[in-house]
């Protein structure tokens, strides 16, 4: 593994590891010519060894905007904004690389009708010539390569899956892992929806309150460890049976908010856990469009009333249409064009009943091992300008009082993105208090109540400077790279550890000296974990007792392929265990001691983490995307 890791770390991007949507078509044509519409690709002999030169793309250029020829995926110039949509061949490949979003993905050209060049699944060029309509479609006589929102344009495409994660309610995950999002972010969020735009009254009634509005489900997710609620069917004025549902976006939404359709076909179907007083129909959301054009009659399968927690799995061939639409479209094709999931309850006028959404997973199991996240470049406009530790005397975080959590005198505005590929240990937090023990990673656990857990470590910490230092495992893992063993013990809840850092760090006398970090406006965050991880705001040990240790806090939702997060401070909130005093995340951003990375799960759990990054959520910027996470 460790030879693996330094392999990786090498790289300077890197690339996912599934193709974008592709139609096959008959290759049995031997011919270059072509319409107007659509020019001819020439193309060499794909048998012999000088096919794979630049001659064989020279006439993309124009139409796929080809910028790059270079032998190897590592000779790849870094996605940036600036190349966004360009395109590069990849020789030693035969393929085609596109940058979207700051990451290269390969691609494979769907040809629309009456095409006669394409480019094969291996990137190998040759003609061909498609008898059928494919399903995806643009009307800007270009062949898509990318997703498009479902809007009133009607440019709908679809792209591949790469990785769908199995998503469990009682897991406190709030996003659904899908694999497909279209780079808003918006993706496997849920949201309820109700026949009210139809003249209907119907209505989900939550068992407690959304934590920051209707749409965030967060707080219902830990209630009920899915997405539970109570339907109240109301017909109004409508012509047919009420009806009110819970839903995901696969893809998300475009800046429009409209949907963005994708080819789920790889998914292989769905398998879903939940409970429900009624049957239930589970659907298959196009966008509202292709919805309107087929008359909403979208395929569907029932879920039958259970009370008791249920598993059922189907294959998209078992969705069905009800038949009273005006188009046909089977199961297979909606899941080439899907927008969202959708778990409708539609029933009599004033029927009402419980329902649970606990699990979601896909029918295929997806290869998420085999997902390479995007490398961002150091070069990125959002990387920090300031490579040194701040000097002046504004930028000293002093204590002003003695005891334990002396508050410092003045904020800054210096707080450095860390990259654990860079192979430093120490965050450059900007804050400074007379022992300089600031920024530097220390892990914790459950042991002082009597837990028993650990996290192994890959290598042996310190060095000789520090025993406890965590750079023989930065610098070989690109970041604070671990395996958790979580042992209860004596302990009468879930055991946990976790890993952590100061802000400023400690006084002459030991005292941990509290920050005010409000103009860093939040954190940014790179990792990847097996399990849920809670960022927490911590004040020294005095204070959090206090609180009962009911701190501030947001969650990352597990994630084997790694990705990012960011929050404002606002962001963080207490989960309201504790009766002392209630401190918003604005508040304790003051005031702020440490930041700390939680693992807290069932007892024996077991599983891998690494934090690659953290940096400062400053005017609307993640910094952490001008960074390089690394995967072991």
């Amino acid at each position: 593994m460790r030879g693996d890791m330094l392999l990786m770390k090498a790289l300077p991007f890197a690339v996912l590891s599934a193709s974008l949507a592709m139609v096959a078509c008959d290759s049995s044509s031997d011919t270059n010519e072509s319409n107007d519409n659509n020019p001819a690709i020439p193309v060499d002999d794909p048998a012999s060894s000088d096919s794979r030169n630049t001659a064989s793309y020279d006439t993309l250029d124009s139409r796929y905007a080809i910028k790059y020829n270079v032998e190897t995926v590592e000779d790849l110039l870094n996605c940036t904004e600036s190349r966004d949509g360009n395109m590069a061949v990849v020789l030693s490949e035969d393929a085609i690389y596109q940058c979207s979003a700051g990451r290269w993905a390969k691609v494979t050209v769907v040809p629309e009708k009456n095409s006669s060049s394409s480019i094969t699944p291996s990137g190998t060029l040759s003609s061909s010539s498609c008898n059928e309509t494919s399903l995806i479609s643009s009307s800007s006589g270009k062949t898509p390569l990318t997703s498009s929102s479902s809007s009133e344009s009607g440019n709908e495409t679809a792209v591949s899956a790469h990785c769908f994660e199995p998503w469990h309610g009682n897991e406190m995950v709030y996003q659904i892992l899908t694999g497909y999002d279209n780079g808003s972010e918006t993706s496997g969020y849920w949201y309820s929806y109700a026949d009210d735009a139809d003249g209907g009254a119907s209505k989900i009634i939550w068992p407690v309150p959304a934590t920051e509005s209707p749409d965030v489900l967060d707080a219902i997710i830990d209630f009920c460890g899915g997405v539970c609620g109570t339907f109240e069917l109301a017909k109004g004025s409508l012509t047919y049976d009420p009806y009110a549902g819970v839903g995901f976006n696969i893809a998300g939404v475009d800046e429009n908010g409209y949907p963005t359709t994708v080819d789920a076909s790889a998914m292989g179907g769905i398998r879903v856990t939940y409970t429900s007083d009624i049957t239930m129909a589970l659907e298959l959301g196009l966008g509202e469009k292709m919805e309107r054009n087929i008359g909403y009659d979208v395929p569907f399968v029932t879920l039958a009333k259970s009370f008791v927690a249920t598993v059922k799995e189907f294959k998209w061939s078992q969705f069905k249409q009800a038949g009273w639409g005006t188009a046909k479209i089977t199961g297979e094709e909606a899941a080439k064009i899907l927008a969202s999931i959708r778990f409708k309850m539609q029933g009599k006028d004033g029927k009402q009943g419980k329902f649970n959404i606990m699990s979601i997973d896909a029918y295929n199991p997806g290869d998420c091992a085999a997902f390479v996240p995007p490398v961002y470049s150091s070069s990125s406009k959002n990387m920090s300008s300031s490579s040194s530790k701040p000097s002046s005397s504004s930028s000293i975080v002093r204590s002003s009082s003695s005891g334990e959590n002396a508050v410092g005198i003045k904020p800054v505005d210096s707080f450095e993105t860390w990259s654990g590929a860079d192979g430093m240990e120490r965050i450059s937090t900007g804050f400074f208090a007379e022992k300089e023990d600031g920024g530097y990673w220390y892990e914790y656990n459950d042991s002082e109540d009597g837990g028993k857990s650990s996290i192994i470590w890959p290598e042996p910490l310190g060095n000789e400077y520090d025993a406890k230092s965590f750079l023989p495992v930065i610098d070989i893992y690109g970041g604070v790279y671990g395996t958790y063993q979580l042992n209860a013990g004596d302990l009468p809840y879930n055991p946990y550890v976790g890993v952590g850092f100061d802000l400023a760090g400690h006084d002459a006398n030991g005292n941990l000296v509290l920050a005010d970090a409000s103009s860093m406006e939040g954190i940014c965050v790179g990792y990847y974990s097996d399990a849920p991880i809670t960022v927490e705001m911590g004040f020294g040990e005095t204070k959090d007792r206090e609180l009962e240790y009911d701190v501030p806090l947001a969650r990352l939702p597990k994630s084997t392929a790694g990705t990012y997060k960011e929050f404002k401070w606002s962001d963080f909130k207490q989960a309201g265990w504790g009766r002392g005093e209630k401190v918003s995340g604005e508040q304790a951003a003051k005031t702020l001691g440490s930041l700390k990375f939680k693992i807290q799960e069932k007892d024996g759990s077991t599983g891998n983490f690494n934090i690659m990054a953290v940096g400062p959520y400053r005017n609307g910027n993640c910094s952490v995307l001008s960074m390089v996470p690394v995967l072991p």
